[in-house]
């Protein structure tokens, strides 16, 4: 009676009476509840996410007229689909329930890690809604009527709400999640709310002057009426269920209800994406070589991450999430840290064993080296095609390799020679050998030719080869200072028509008959010295009889005990006496044969490597091996 004196706008009671008492006490309570006409009282369900199909009220005929009269049936409603639905009700008892303004329900569920931060605002329960305690008063208070409630996905909007003492209604669209949770802005700590001792609002009747000043304070405003026992937490005991809170979390959602300061919540995508653009930064900042640097780099993100969640909080109201990146950051930190260690200490060791191991690995890289020629060459008719290697160590810088493409319509011609010797030049060996070969047989599946086009599509491909060679190794491979020649060729067999790039390789001889007709000279520089680099296509044409002569410089800059070298006039000298008496196969070990002589007894400085290819309706046949075409691999 007393807060009715004081001219509150709304008591509630944050209690269930379950049930009745002592009469003459339960008598005095409806009595004063009757009234002020303006006391609201607790309902309680237990809050399911699954489906209740059964939608009757099983209580007795006076709980049923009154949650009945309770319900909210709203008009326009959609994507409530996931609220909550409330099973077990549990209401003040009639007889009180009955002359109260109202009855709200004070069912809450805490998050996952136990603390309570969001309020479901409405309930389904035998196909209507209930309201929460909060919204129950709250909209009593703005004058909006159940009629005047829309359901739309992500809020909920009370049209033509006014204020007391304003005259034009707005509506408010309160943000909450697919549950129909509002995010709760607490006001701060239990100290900063407002509050009266019951013993003292009690005796407020004994003190007209007391009673004065709490009108004064009090007029107007919502009252929240609750069991304190609990502390300062404010989280306690319904006195059917220990999980539901009092009036701590009823008192702030009303605020946040009537103030606006609405919380909205960044939907799961955007935090996957924040989340993910993190661990891009974390992941960016690792490739730098200074472990302290990218240790100081990722608190810096953290840090200035964290001040971004504030800005949007304290700016926008705006909840970006606060825990979970942070520690994402952290973690992908030491994992990366921990993970460079152990490869770290992996290529130490690594690095040790090979040193212990030098001489069988070479062994080994030998017999896998060899591997990586082909098996047998292509044979189009009409032309005669061989090739020769012999490695100056256990493992060679130098390769050559040929391949049909299109079902014999071309076929692929490369000869190469990776600048040093040894292991490191039988990787790179090996490395650009690989890309070229499957770079050029891509380029081939990607593409569709057609006939009038094919030149334009072949200088394309072959381009594309080589640039996409150069510049992964340029890039990829920078710190090794390792390079390579090479001469890539496609062959029409068909038509004879060669479209190659020279790039800085020993130009290959075009000879026919006793006369050199060309020199294929370079166009663009060796491969993987630097990325971006230009090269140019050029062609020519093999007619019958004609032979192409394509070398590496373990020939010409071969040399004698003297210390002269084989030279190239030499060779071309050798190839225009002899080239049209041999077949390709015959030729080349003609030349080795010389070349041998040349060296003599001096160690073989270089490797060497020849391809010979001859075009011809009639083929001259090795006397020695009865074939017109082959390989020699020394």
């Amino acid at each position: 009676m007393n807060l009715t004196a004081m001219n509150v706008a709304a008591i509630m009671y944050d209690f269930v009476f379950a049930g009745a008492s002592e009469p003459e006490k339960d008598r005095q309570l409806i009595s004063a509840v009757q009234t002020a006409g303006n006391v609201y009282f607790g309902l309680v369900f237990r809050l399911t996410g699954a489906e209740v199909k059964d939608g009757k009220f099983n209580e007795d005929a006076r709980t049923h007229r009154l949650l009945d009269e309770g319900a909210w049936r709203i008009p326009e409603a959609s994507g409530y689909e996931s609220f909550y639905n409330g099973i077990d009700p549990l209401a003040t008892f009639p007889e009180l329930s009955e002359v109260s303004r109202g009855i709200g329900y004070l069912s809450i569920k805490p998050d996952r890690d136990g603390i309570f931060r969001r309020i479901p605002l409405l309930v389904q329960y035998g196909g209507v809604f209930f309201p929460s305690f909060a919204l129950r008063a709250v909209c009593d208070f703005l004058n909006v009527p159940p009629e005047r409630i829309v359901i739309q996905p992500g809020k909920i909007i009370l049209r033509g709400a006014v204020y007391p003492g304003k005259k034009h209604a707005l509506d408010i669209a309160v943000p909450v999640d697919a549950r129909g949770n509002l995010r709760i802005n607490f006001v701060g700590p239990w100290e900063k709310m407002k509050h009266y001792n019951f013993s003292d609002v009690y005796k407020a009747s004994e003190d007209l002057d007391l009673q004065e000043i709490w009108r004064d304070e009090l007029s107007g405003k919502i009252v929240l009426v609750s069991d304190i026992c609990t502390g300062s937490a404010d989280v306690g005991q319904v006195p059917t269920d220990p999980d539901f809170p009092l009036s701590g979390i009823h008192a702030n959602t009303v605020n946040t209800l009537l103030s606006g300061s609405f919380l909205r919540e960044t939907p799961l995508l955007l935090g996957i994406v924040i989340e993910i653009l993190l661990l891009l930064g974390v992941t960016a900042l690792s490739y730098q070589r200074s472990a302290l640097v990218f240790t100081l780099g990722t608190v810096g993100l953290a840090g200035g991450y964290l001040l971004l969640v504030g800005a949007f909080v304290f700016l926008g109201k705006i909840l970006l999430p606060a825990v979970r990146p942070p520690l994402l950051i952290f973690g992908a930190m030491i994992g990366l840290l921990i993970v460079s260690a152990i490869e770290n200490a992996r290529s130490h060791a690594a690095t040790e064993k090979a040193r212990e191991v030098a001489e069988r690995d070479l062994e080994i890289g030998r017999k896998i080296q060899a591997g990586f020629f082909p098996n047998e060459i292509p044979a189009p008719a009409g032309w005669d095609i061989a090739a020769h290697f012999k490695p100056a160590r256990q493992v060679a810088g130098d390769f050559y390799d040929v391949f049909e493409l299109e079902n014999g319509r071309f076929v692929a011609l490369v000869i190469a020679d990776v600048c040093d010797k040894g292991v490191g030049a039988a990787l790179f060996m090996a490395l650009i050998r690989s890309l070229v070969r499957a770079n050029t047989i891509q380029g081939f599946d990607n593409c569709r030719w057609e006939r009038e086009h094919a030149t334009q599509g072949l200088d394309n491909l072959l381009l594309n080869t080589v640039r996409q060679t150069n510049n992964y190794i340029a890039r990829t491979h920078s710190d090794s200072n390792m390079f390579a020649t090479l001469f890539l060729g496609l062959l029409e067999p068909e038509s004879g028509t060669l479209t190659y790039v020279n790039g800085g390789h020993e130009p290959p001889l075009l000879i026919s008959g006793s006369t050199l007709k060309e020199r294929l000279k370079t166009t663009g520089p060796a491969v993987g010295i630097m990325p971006d680099v230009r090269y140019a296509i050029a062609h020519a044409r093999l007619h019958t009889g004609d032979l192409l002569f394509a070398f590496t410089d373990g020939i010409t800059d071969a040399v004698n005990e003297a210390g002269e070298m084989f030279t190239r006039e030499r060779l071309t000298d050798l190839l225009l006496k002899t080239a049209a008496q041999h077949t390709a196969a015959g030729l080349l070990r003609f030349v080795d044969h010389h070349l041998g002589t040349h060296i003599a007894n001096a160690p073989q400085f270089d490797d060497i490597t020849m391809v010979a290819i001859r075009r011809g309706d009639k083929l001259v046949r090795d006397e020695s091996s009865g074939k017109a075409n082959g390989r020699l691999n020394v």
